[in-house]
């Protein structure tokens, strides 16, 4: 490498490194505070189905943040450095970030299919006890800490140094695990990105693409047949407007979800395809310069889409709290007109009661004829 050559990949390394750094401290700074003021706005909505799933979206993204956040200003100021080797300081803040990242992922794919199993089999969804969905919660987690349990054991501080020029440290693979890394990040990738977000999105399409539920939960009659007292199991009245109503809010909603899960595709995608093509092809460390300079101005533009995915999370959420805000809105005005429809028929009987005059007083006995 000549000196030219080194001296502009070391001011584009340089660039890259400050760009990525105030982008993460915009970013966290935006994102943290937003999310703890919609974790506060949420709270009313304990008895939703989808709160826990609300509340572990917002938790998994508060620590991958925070991570994130703490692993970059620690480098730069040198405080944890000095209480915590570098080797400790890679190892955790990797398995932090990526058991949240995978949690965070597995637990949209919890809620889209719960909101699958709501639509297409609502008898069988309403049968679930309110705790399952703390356990299924607590079961990603487990599960997401055990796939992650690779990086304490392969990921550790590692030296760099251009000539005499520059030097520093940065965290990755111990090269002693170089043979397996390229399975480790494949598999690794396919369990937390590839795999989640197909299923998530594919549950979407399915329930948007299909008009009718495979078991089909309440049976409609018409107001000839129930007069005739034609009835049967699991019959439901219903008018027209508002079954055309609750369809549209229903597909407005799976629609809604559907962009943000594709959105958030688009985003994290980049970044996931090529740290898998670095793993494979060695471009961070390739012989030819021009390679090194595009994979690191790619690395940079790949990381500020991932960083954008967070400040859509707080959106999400709005929408999903607005949709809750609404349903119970409408539940609670149906059971507030039921009551009032009911104290009436009441107070209608009442009255006819004391309105209706004793038999015997309409005719005659035959005592008082005599």
């Amino acid at each position: 490498m000549s000196s030219f050559e080194h001296d502009q990949f070391l001011r584009e390394w340089t660039f890259s490194s400050r760009l990525l750094f105030y982008s993460i401290i915009a970013v966290t700074s935006f994102t943290l505070p937003v999310l703890i003021l919609i974790m506060a706005l949420i709270k009313p909505h304990r008895n939703s189905q989808y709160f826990p799933y609300m509340c572990g979206i917002i938790g998994g993204n508060f620590v991958l943040l925070s991570t994130v956040f703490t692993l970059v200003v620690s480098e730069n100021v040198n405080v944890v450095y000095t209480y915590l080797p570098g080797f400790l300081i890679c190892k955790f803040s990797f398995f932090l970030v990526n058991s949240a990242s995978c949690f965070i992922h597995w637990t949209w794919v919890a809620m889209y299919s719960q909101r699958f199993i709501h639509v297409f089999f609502p008898l069988r969804s309403r049968r679930r006890l309110p705790r399952s969905t703390w356990n299924t919660l607590l079961l990603i987690l487990v599960i997401s800490c055990a796939c992650q349990i690779w990086a304490p054991i392969t990921i550790t501080e590692l030296n760099f140094s251009h000539g005499n020029f520059s030097q520093g440290t940065y965290c990755a693979e111990d090269p002693y695990f170089s043979s397996s890394s390229k399975i480790i990040v494949l598999v690794e990738s396919t369990i937390t990105f590839f795999i989640p977000f197909m299923l998530t999105v594919l549950a979407d399409i399915s329930v948007l693409v299909s008009k009718v539920p495979w078991q089909t939960p309440f049976k409609l009659i018409s107001a000839d047949d129930l007069r005739s007292n034609n009835r049967s199991d699991n019959m439901k009245i219903v008018s027209k407007l508002n079954l055309e109503s609750a369809e549209k809010r229903r597909i407005n909603a799976i629609k809604r979800c559907l962009i943000s899960a594709t959105l958030t595709l688009v985003l994290n995608l980049p970044n996931y395809v090529l740290q898998v093509v670095d793993e494979f092809y060695s471009l961070k460390d390739h012989r030819e310069v021009s390679v090194r300079r595009i994979f690191l101005q790619a690395d940079a533009a790949v990381y500020i889409l991932y960083l954008l995915q967070f400040p859509l999370v707080p959106v999400n959420m709005y929408f999903l709290r607005q949709n809750i805000t609404r349903s119970s809105r409408k539940l609670r005005e149906k059971t507030t007109l039921q009551q009032e429809h009911s104290r009436s028929f009441q107070v209608l009987e009442q009255s006819n009661d004391q309105s209706r005059v004793p038999l015997s007083t309409t005719i005659p006995s035959p005592t008082s004829q005599t």
